[in-house]
Formats: C-alpha cells, structure tokens, sequence
C-alpha cells in the first residue's frame, strides 16, 4: 500500500498524473497526426527568443588538429580538449561578443545569457523587427509556436564587421523524428520469437543477429555515458518493462537500468509528440549497452533554436561520451531556392563548429539518416507555390554534417523457427516503398512521388570529408551518407506497396497507462541501435581517453581494410560489414556507387563483434538467455 501511495505521489508531483489522465488507446502521441501550419504576423508585444552564435577562429588548425586526434601514428591521437581550452584557442573574441550585446542592449533588447560562441537574446516582436529591419511572423504547428523573420535579416550598422549566425528567426521549418509506428506488437501466449523472419525485433533479437558480444560485465557499456536529444519526456516504466519483457533481471539478477533526464529550454512534455521517438532512443541504446548511463536532454521542440541549445548544453558540460539524434530535416531547405532568395545555410555551418568543437573533445555524434528514402525534401515550388511539386534527391540534416555519423539501413530477415527463440542473420535488403502523396511542412499542398526508406545521398552544403577517400562514394566533392546502416523497416500506412522483407523492431510505450509494446520502424531504430554497439566499443578503450570522437575516421578504416581484403569476398575474419545488400532508394540502385559503399548502408552493416574488434568474447546467442538478457 505504501508504494502504491509513494508513486502516486511521485506521479503528482511530477505531472504524470495530469498526462495519465488523457491518455486514452491510443496514446497521444502514436495518435498524432501531422498538422498543418499556421502563419500570421506577429503582434508587437509578442516575446520573441533568439541566440546569436559567432564562427570559430583558425578553422584550417583545428581541422588539422582533429585530423591529427583521429591518427593513430601522431602524439596527439585521443588528446582531447576540455571545453575552455578549445574555447581560448578557437572560439570567438569575447570582444566581438560584448560588442554584440552592447549593441542589442542599446537597442532595448535583453540578454538573456550568454556562452563561449555568442548570446541569448529576448524582446518584442516590434524591438527585434526594428533591430533587424524584418517583420516578423507567427508560426504555429503542432501546438508549438516560433518566430520567423518575413525577409533577409539586415545586420545593425554598429555590428557591419561582426560575422553573425541568428538562430530562431529562419523560415526554415523545424525538423522532424524518423520513425512511424505500425501499431501493437502481436502477444501470445507461449514464446514471442518470435512473430516472423522479419520481426518484430526486440533489442535481445538484434543483438543477435548484428553479432553482439555476449552480455558480461565487461560488454555492456559501463563507464560510457550517453546522451539522447529529443523533443519531449518518457514515461518512467518504459524502459523496466522492455527489459522485463526480456527477461534481463530474472537471466542475471541485476536491476534493469535506468535513464537520467535534463530539461533545456524548460524541456518537453509527457506524452508529446517526440516521447514515443525518445522512447524508442533511450531503449535502443540500453538494449545494446545496458551498463552505459543514458541521459535524455529534454528540448520543447525540435525548431533549430532549441536543438541549438541542447547541443550547446552537451558540449559545454562535456558530460556525455556519445550524443544521439533520431531527427532531421531537408537540407535543402536552407538555401536560398526555398528561402526568397536568403540563404540560411550559415546556420548549419554554425552548427558544424559545435560538432567540430564536439569532436575536438572526444565526443561523437550519431543520426538518424531519414526515412524518405534518397528523397529527404520536396521541390521548390512547394515552397513558392507550385502546384504539382514531388520529391527531389536530397539528404537529411544533421546527418549530412561531416562531423557526425550518419546511420541509415534496410530490411533485417532473421532465422524464424518457433518456438525456439533464435535470430541468427540470414540476410538484409533495402528497397524503399513507394508513398501517397503527402505534405511534409504542413503546407496544405500534398507533394507527390515520395518514398519511404533509409535516407542517402550527396549533401550540397559540406564537402567530401578526408575520410570519405577511403570508399568510393561517388562524389568528388561533397559529403555523401550514410556511413553504416541497421534495422530500419518499412511499410509504413502511407506505402502505396511494400516488398516481402519489410521488417519493424518492438518499442515499450505508455505501459500500464494504456500504451504496450509497438512495431516500429525507421533510421530512428538504426540509429540508436549503432550508438549502443559504440558504447561497447568505448568500453573496451579504457577508463581514461575512451572517447573515440568522430567516430567516421575508424568506420571508414575497417570500411577500407575490409575493401582491399576482397570486400563481400574478404576473409571471414575480415568481414566487418554485410555488404551489397539489394535495394534501391528511389534514386540510385544498391550497387551504387560500389559494392562497397552505397547510399542506403554506406559501409554496410555491422558485424559488431568483427568491426569493434570484439571476437574475443562469445557471440549473444538466443535472446533471453544468459549471453543475450
């Protein structure tokens, strides 16, 4: 009775209650469908946030240093910078931001706080529009509001020679999680395993399919910490009832882990439209690395202000080995074609230099590729009126950037033999399935010739990384992706057709509140997935450097070791990556560009025990045992 009465409390006390009480099957969140925005002109007492971000000095030396960092054969491979020494060499002048916030201060803006690379900023719609020459406009979706500038930003005079990087007042739509829920996840009454040779897959069935080190305490990511940014909160149950649903403690007698949560920008909400993709983020990456310390950053939304400052918040902290982010939005959408003219690439290069700081202090970047297959963006004429607008090839951001690890994949088709409980690989493929019309931005006009399946692509925005030369990736000068690729499933509601290997993975959900067990699929599967198996990794590095930074320099090493060995014919030993995979992207098929590389697995997808140089510990094997709790 007593514990009955403490959680009730704890529910109360933290909203929950609130949340349970218009939870209804189904939940809100699986329930939501997207919204179509509203625009208006901003009144001129509206409370408009913004940050100012400042570029980094000596850009050519740090890339050199990272470079450096990332080589095995220089003094200075894994020395890792704490966050004032990168900022004193390669951070702004702390005179360019004072005179940035003497500046707004004048014009009666207030500053809000301010950090090693720029300012937060607050007034009113009428201050920041005059301080800027812009009007600004409302924008509603999804129950959330945020502000945008009607035309170019016009910089104050008094700051001409200032290089200024406004986040908060694009037109640029907010970004959006990569994964759909197909609905429950069949029960029954004897063994689960399972439903199929293409699932639904629990973590214990992917780990052993991916070749996972059997569970010990030596393969489960303890000493590496992890930090999930997500729109939205987790129901506090979610995470012990997948893990009792496998059986972790009754196999080891251990606690089934936990999740730490950290509100930026006030956080987000129980129940929100980004809880289920957090849910989903923070259960992956346990499930493959159920010793590491996961920690959910909490933003309100994910408008490019926000996911800003939930990256500012890690790399400031320098508390996190890995950083996770199953989101992402057209990249295309920040160039001038779908702006009037304004060119609001600037702001993923500011982001970039996050990144870039990030790694410089060990800390790697993983993301979700997309799901829209090799065609992440709609045509211009969306945008600008156009009538009949479709799908064009295009990538994801922040998964196009060069300093993060872009995971995307296809179909996983495992041994299915009940009532046995075995998910050995047996195959992978990836072709996309073709989608109805839809309107990806909210709006009101449906865009044709869509298609879902792992993103991938060439960015137009960042060059080919050094590391890119070691594959072929078929472009000379820009950054392609992804890099890796897992589970990502199809057949999503809105396929028009689906192929027989569609496949899902199973996520816990609103449990005991009305929720369960769900298929789900997406790169928002992959993505934390891949995050839990280079927790693995970090832990086999050490307590002190572990971090291994931009993880891309060693994928693409084992990529090219793999390559000169004979590729798909290698040595099994040398077989880090299942390669050519059949499928196509809705651009390029899957032996394009190489048999080595391509624009839905890049690399290919793991064998993890192989690639982390892990094969000195026993395979996972059936799930729920004691090598695969």
């Amino acid at each position: 009775m007593r514990i009955n009465m403490l959680l009730t409390a704890a529910l109360c006390a933290s909203g929950l209650v609130a949340a349970q009480s218009a939870l209804a099957a189904p939940l809100k969140a699986l329930a939501h469908a997207d919204a179509q925005a509203t625009v208006a002109a901003a009144a001129s007492q509206d409370v408009v946030e913004f940050g100012i971000y400042l570029p980094l000095r000596h850009k050519d030396k740090l890339e050199a240093l990272i470079a450096r960092q990332h080589d095995e054969r220089s003094p200075q491979y894994h020395q890792w910078l704490q966050p004032e020494e990168f900022l004193a060499q390669y951070g702004p002048r702390p005179s360019d931001i004072e005179a940035v916030k003497n500046a707004l201060a004048a014009r009666g803006l207030t500053i809000v706080s301010t950090n090693g690379h720029g300012v937060r900023v607050r007034g009113t719609a009428a201050q920041v529009s005059q301080a800027f020459s812009a009007p600004l406009e409302k924008v509603t979706r999804h129950s959330h509001t945020r502000f945008q500038a009607r035309s170019g930003l016009r910089i104050p005079g008094e700051l001409a020679g200032v290089d200024l990087r406004v986040f908060g007042l694009a037109t640029v739509p907010e970004r959006h999680v990569h994964a759909r829920v197909l609905g429950k996840a069949p029960e029954a009454n004897g063994p689960e395993n399972r439903y199929s040779n293409v699932g639904p897959y629990w973590f214990t069935d992917l780990k052993q399919a991916y070749d996972y080190p059997a569970w010990s305490a030596k393969t489960d990511g303890t000493g590496v910490t992890v930090a999930v940014l997500m729109a939205d909160l987790i129901f506090p149950n979610d995470v012990a009832a997948m893990f009792n649903h496998e059986k972790f403690t009754a196999v080891t007698g251990q606690a089934v882990p936990t999740v730490d949560t950290v509100t930026i920008d006030g956080g987000g909400v129980y129940d929100g439209y980004g809880s289920f993709e957090a849910s989903l983020d923070v259960q992956q990456v346990l499930g493959g690395a159920p010793g590491s310390k996961v920690t959910l950053v909490s933003i309100p939304d994910l408008s490019d202000q926000h996911i800003m400052d939930g990256y500012q918040y890690i790399i400031d902290t320098n508390k996190y080995d890995i950083v996770n982010s199953s989101f992402g939005g057209c990249e295309l959408a920040y160039t001038a074609a779908y702006n009037d003219g304004v060119d609001y690439t600037d702001l993923l290069h500011a982001q970039h230099e996050m990144f870039l700081q990030g790694n410089a202090q060990g800390i790697t970047f993983v993301a979700s590729s997309g799901d829209e297959s090799g065609l992440e963006c709609p045509s211009a004429d969306y945008v600008t009126g156009g009538t009949a607008p479709t799908f064009v090839p295009s990538v994801s951001t922040p998964a196009a950037d060069p300093a993060v690890t872009a995971v995307g994949g296809g179909n996983l088709v495992t041994n299915s033999a009940p009532p046995s409980l075995d998910s050995t690989y047996v195959r992978e493929s990836a072709y996309n399935d073709p989608e109805v019309p839809s309107d990806p931005w909210g709006f009101g006009v449906p865009v044709s010739g869509g298609a879902w399946g792992a993103g991938g692509g060439v960015s137009v925005v960042f060059d080919k990384p050094l590391y890119q030369y070691l594959a072929n990736t078929g472009s000379r000068k820009f950054r392609t992706i992804p890099d890796v690729g897992m589970q990502v499933g199809g057949c999503p509601g809105s396929a028009i057709s689906c192929g027989d290997d569609d496949s899902a993975a199973v996520v816990t959900y609103g449990a005991g509140i009305g929720g369960g067990n769900y298929g789900v699929i997406g790169t928002s599967v992959s993505s934390p997935e891949f995050v839990g198996a280079l927790a693995l990794f970090e832990q086999q590095l050490g307590k002190k450097n572990h971090r291994m930074g931009n993880a891309n320099y060693y994928l693409y090493a084992m990529g090219a070791l793999q390559t000169l060995a004979g590729g798909t014919k290698a040595p099994a030993a040398l077989q880090f990556y299942h390669r050519n995979n059949p499928g196509y992207n809705g651009v390029a098929p899957d032996s394009f560009p190489s048999y080595n590389y391509n624009y839905v697995y890049g690399n290919g997808s793991p064998d993890v025990r192989k690639l982390f140089g892990l094969t000195a510990y026993k395979a996972a094997g059936v799930p729920q045992t004691t090598t695969n709790p």
